[in-house]
């Protein structure tokens, strides 16, 4: 597929990353010359200098026999400009990244009238995932396998954890539930192990588990807080005001801290009940004069890496454990782990997923499969859902046969049998129209059970 990206921001480079090993044809649009040559000589794609809402930028992209335009400009009108002028020229499919409110109350008028196909709002796919995550209560990032009862759960290894020096296959029995180790991120590789692999300190390990289960493991590794009952949001612009309003319909209590006065003065129109610091979050005496003992959770949202990072560090001191970060450097999320705060969030990062689960099923040609891209550490991975068809003639042949040997860089996460969650061992079969939740890396893209043994 000729794919078109306009803006190449940390959104772009991180769906290139992604990408460039495919067989897709990428070509990188930005104004911004150097951008633009830094990145064609980091990666394999190619490059075009100019405006992506430009006639001749984009026939010089290739847009008039483009598949898919992807517009991830800061600037909203830039981005319907461009799809809008890359469909006009022939390309197949067009998605925008959207963030301003006035635009994003008439969604359906601007899909017609700039022939736009998907507009993606970051702010609000990030405040879902920090809302998800804050209900969870756990100090490693949870997240739901698709739609399925399974959760994925990100835990890194510790040095007092039990988990540390432990081989695999002697886990299980100390945990005392189901569960299955996917892969583990050591040193920026991601390795599926085998029951010999022995976890060391610094391990990121990722593993799926039915939902009660998930909560045992979590908390006989000690790594579940206490149920969240009231967050502190530090750094409060408009995905903090999204995430809010989710919180507080929780009954979840909220306390506010920004260093923009007239953002706190709407932050006290808004949330009339709820409490607005205004000072610098940095300020270690500002923030525990506002109760940060009292919190459940912190959400550090500014729009600093290094503030965030700090932030996180103060909340910690004061004994939150339940620490959420925003944090786009792969390096500051390395040093939040080592102080023992692993859960760290990219808005960039959930956006490019999201784009690269839209660009797969686009090539599946809207076959039905459903898929979700996931993070482990700074790596992805895809979450691929197929159903067994009653013609398949392998059913009820145990998972460790040779007739099921499953191809490289596969695994069979979940097997979701009705309201059944199973997670595999070597002795279970499949059954007819069995859910299937194959794991892959970020490139390989399962459309049957075809494409798994």
């Amino acid at each position: 597929m000729r794919i078109i990206i306009v803006g190449s921001g940390r959104s772009c480079e991180l769906l290139v990353r992604q990408m460039e090993k495919s067989e897709h044809d990428i070509i990188v649009v930005d104004k911004n010359r150097e951008v633009v040559d830094a990145i064609t000589d980091k990666y394999s794609v190619n490059g075009v200098c100019g405006s992506g809402a430009s006639r001749e930028v984009l026939l010089a992209a290739g847009a008039d026999s483009a598949d898919i335009l992807i517009s991830l400009t800061p600037v909203d009108e830039i981005n319907l400009l461009a799809c809008s002028m890359a469909k006009y020229l022939g390309t197949g499919y067009a998605a925008a990244r959207i963030t301003g409110e006035d635009l994003l109350k008439d969604v359906p008028y601007l899909l017609e009238k700039f022939s736009v196909d998907y507009i993606l709002n970051p702010k609000q796919i990030f405040a879902e995932a920090l809302a998800e995550q804050v209900f969870f209560n756990a100090v490693n990032r949870v997240e739901t396998v698709l739609d399925s009862h399974a959760l994925l759960a990100e835990i890194v290894v510790e040095r007092d954890s039990i988990l540390n020096h432990a081989m695999l296959q002697d886990i299980k029995p100390v945990l005392n539930t189901d569960f299955l180790v996917f892969g583990v991120l050591r040193k920026d590789s991601i390795q599926i192990p085998r029951g010999n692999f022995v976890l060391q300190e610094g391990d990121i390990v990722g593993i799926i588990a039915e939902q009660h289960n998930m909560q045992a493991i979590l908390s006989r590794v000690a790594l579940v807080c206490r149920p969240v009952r009231s967050v502190m949001l530090v750094g409060c612009g408009e995905i903090a005001k999204i995430l809010a309003e989710t919180l507080l319909r929780q009954k979840v209590k909220v306390t506010f801290v920004d260093n923009v006065r007239e953002r706190c003065a709407e932050l006290m129109e808004m949330f009339p009940g709820s409490a607005v610091v205004y000072g610098d979050g940095k300020e270690v005496e500002l923030l525990e004069e506002a109760g940060i003992r009292k919190n459940d959770a912190c959400i550090c949202l500014t729009g600093s890496d290094e503030t965030n990072l700090l932030i996180s560090l103060i909340a910690w001191s004061n004994g939150i454990h339940n620490i959420i970060a925003r944090i786009g450097s792969d390096a500051y999320d390395k040093i939040l782990r080592k102080v023992t705060i692993n859960v760290t969030m990219s808005p960039d990062k959930l956006t490019a997923g999201k784009l690269m689960d839209h660009i797969q099923s686009l090539k599946s040609g809207h076959n039905g499969t459903n898929s979700r891209s996931y993070s482990l550490g700074p790596g992805m991975f895809k979450v691929c859902e197929v159903i067994v068809p009653r013609s398949f003639d392998r059913c009820n042949v145990a998972l460790m046969s040779d007739r099921l040997k499953l191809k490289k860089g596969l695994i069979i996460g979940v097997i979701q049998r009705g309201e059944e969650t199973i997670i595999p061992k070597g002795s279970d079969v499949l059954k007819a129209d069995d859910r299937l939740f194959v794991i892959s890396d970020g490139n390989t893209f399962v459309r049957s059970v075809g494409d798994i043994f």
